[in-house]
């Protein structure tokens, strides 16, 4: 089973395509979780999560840390995210590491390496921008992915800078009037690099549901439709998100002739931090869980 395969299998599983993101920030874990050092706290904070969420039966489709948070902190941090990410895929629970890799050939098979073989994730965001030679080590042919491991690479982000490149026009054949934006160039090579082998899909950004829409349908007439990691995603009445709703992104995918039920949405703050919402620090397993289940419900469309 290829990694695209074992998305729709697991979300079907835990019944929402919600991707919980395991960024912490100390100054807003702090309150939680006042005892101990840094890096006791962030174990801490994401493992009540944990605990909450297979105690309700509430469970994300996947979770995705992203590195940086932890490598700030400390090098035993970075060792508690190792921990984590084991916690959570004994649980079931895939992990997507949000590293954003890409170098040339033989330091990206070291990331590779190192995402997949060192800290065990399901997963690694990565870079297109240095081409096939930096992308292809975190494509692992069946003979050598019993793991089944996948890779999002950056396809339309919704940062400020994004508009620097990103859209940037690009003459696509011999006609000079054959032009369209940079990132569906990256898209082509997306669908050419995964091939049949069902283990890319691409980071979109949640801001710009049009966009999403139009990206869907390009990947759709090339009959080569790829899961969407959707950063970005807000929960009504909690704070945190980059301004896209669920049922928004969900139906611009739906609008653009999506099929497969493969895409993750992704929240980070709003999940983490719910407690912000309610007042109680202590309870900021249960609040994020409710959290959860709420954006899990605005999903069901």
């Amino acid at each position: 089973m290829n990694f695209q395969a074992r998305l729709e299998e697991r979300i079907a599983k835990c019944g929402n395509p919600i991707c919980l993101g395991m960024d912490p920030v100390l100054k807003l874990i702090d309150p939680c979780c006042p005892d101990g050092s840094a890096e006791d706290k962030i174990k801490r904070f994401y493992s009540e999560i944990l605990e909450c969420a297979l105690k309700r039966g509430v469970q994300p489709a996947v979770v995705k840390p992203n590195s940086a948070y932890y490598e700030c902190v400390s090098v035993q941090a970075m060792l508690v995210l190792q921990q984590l990410i084991a916690d959570y895929r004994s649980a079931g629970i895939p992990v997507i590491l949000d590293a954003k890799r890409g170098d040339i050939g033989k330091s990206s098979a070291a990331y590779a390496t190192a995402a997949y073989d060192v800290y065990k994730a399901d997963a690694v965001t990565v870079s297109p921008w240095m081409g096939a030679d930096s992308v292809g080590p975190f494509i692992r042919s069946s003979e050598t992915n019993a793991d089944e491991h996948g890779a999002y690479v950056l396809l339309r982000t919704s940062n400020k800078g994004a508009h620097d490149f990103q859209d940037l026009p690009v003459v696509r054949s011999d006609d000079p009037r054959d032009k369209a934006e940079a990132f569906y160039s990256v898209a082509d090579k997306i669908m050419e690099w995964d091939g049949n082998f069902g283990y890319l899909g691409a980071v979109v950004g949640a801001t710009h549901p049009e966009e999403l829409e139009k990206i869907t349908a390009y990947t759709v007439a090339h009959k080569h439709e790829i899961p969407f990691l959707i950063p970005g995603v807000s929960i009504p009445g909690v704070p945190g998100g980059q301004g896209g709703d669920a049922k928004t992104v969900l139906t611009a995918i739906a609008n653009g002739g999506g099929k497969r039920k493969f895409h993750v949405l992704n929240s980070s703050s709003g999940l983490n931090f719910a407690y912000q919402r309610t007042g109680n620090p202590a309870n900021f397993a249960s609040d994020c869980i409710d959290a959860l289940e709420k954006l899990a419900e605005a999903c069901d469309i």
